[in-house]
């Protein structure tokens, strides 16, 4: 379908997000019969797509996140998903009760209703000098640039379970890999922790925070301050990788949906949004477990209760 008719045409279910919650909307509701469009900003697949290995989906021993996000597209195309990759701008009520998604380019979907599966974002680094070299040796996506720091010496800043599973993938390059934290504690899983300390090169400096990012056309290294001290100590690194948490990308409904205070949507069990006829699904839910299997599982319920929705409502 060229886009022009994307644009023109009435869909039953706009889904917002081409991540495993977005997939799993777009899957049970394309398979119901149901005109359904996802607008993806990237690619689909979101954060999974960007992981090396995926070793906990049910059924798939082993699969690259790349692959995994192909097969989805795959899937939902096959019983008639249409895909647009545009960025979203807004999201409105119209006057005869569907929905309006303003697109990035200025143009406009209609939609009688909606799934919200825009995600998160990687939490930039809050240091000085960030911004100065990001994509210069500081990055957030070790499947995109890790290739780039081939027997370099690279730093992962972050003590969660994306932490040490992208600083073991960074080890295959990485002269040295380092895990740059602010406590002693870690809320990543004690496997991945043990994988990572088995990496001959893997080495973790503890209860310090990165105060600044310094170099000149690229990171030469980090400025660590020592949280019981207060010691400041310079680290030569050639790149800086932050795994810290993410951001909700909820910025385009903040002002019709309810979110938290962090601006994660608030949803019942049902996957419902206070707003009928709006759905939210995956990461950007408040609460949510940010797990891949559970994301497409809450995509799937939203589905089906939309499909009952529009039943009830429009015969």
């Amino acid at each position: 379908m060229q886009y022009e008719e994307v644009i023109a045409k009435q869909w039953d279910v706009a889904v917002i997000g081409g991540g495993p919650g977005g997939m799993g909307a777009a899957l049970y509701a394309s398979r119901a019969d149901l005109a359904t469009v996802v607008i993806e900003q990237a690619f689909v697949g979101g954060l999974i797509a960007l992981t090396q290995d995926v070793e906990n989906y049910p059924a798939v021993e082993l699969v690259r996140g790349m692959e995994l996000a192909s097969r989805m597209e795959e899937q939902v195309k096959k019983f008639g998903t249409e895909i647009i990759y545009k960025e979203m701008s807004r999201l409105d009520k119209a006057p005869d009760g569907s929905f309006v998604l303003s697109l990035g380019d200025g143009k406009q979907l209609s939609a009688r209703s909606v799934v919200i599966a825009s995600g998160s974002a990687p939490r930039r680094i809050p240091a000085k000098g960030e911004a100065e070299f990001y994509g210069r040796g500081v990055s957030y996506c070790a499947t995109c640039d890790g290739a780039f720091f081939r027997n370099k010496a690279i730093a992962v800043v972050g003590g969660g379970e994306s932490a040490f599973q992208e600083g073991h993938f960074l080890a295959q390059f990485g002269k040295t890999v380092t895990l740059i934290h602010r406590r002693e504690g870690f809320r990543a899983t004690p496997l991945a922790v043990r994988r990572a300390r088995a990496l001959p090169n893997w080495s973790e400096k503890l209860n310090v925070v990165v105060e600044e990012i310094y170099g000149e056309q690229q990171v030469l290294g980090l400025r660590l301050k020592h949280v019981r001290t207060g010691e400041l100590e310079d680290f030569p690194v050639d790149g800086v990788f932050g795994f810290i948490g993410y951001e909700p990308a909820s910025g385009f409904a903040k002002h019709i949906v309810a979110t938290d205070p962090e601006g994660y949507i608030v949803t019942d069990r049902r996957m419902r949004t206070n707003v009928p006829g709006i759905w939210a699904a995956g990461d950007i839910v408040e609460g949510a477990l940010k797990q891949m299997v559970i994301s497409a599982g809450a995509g799937a319920t939203a589905a089906i209760d939309i499909r009952e929705w529009l039943v009830s409502k429009h015969g």
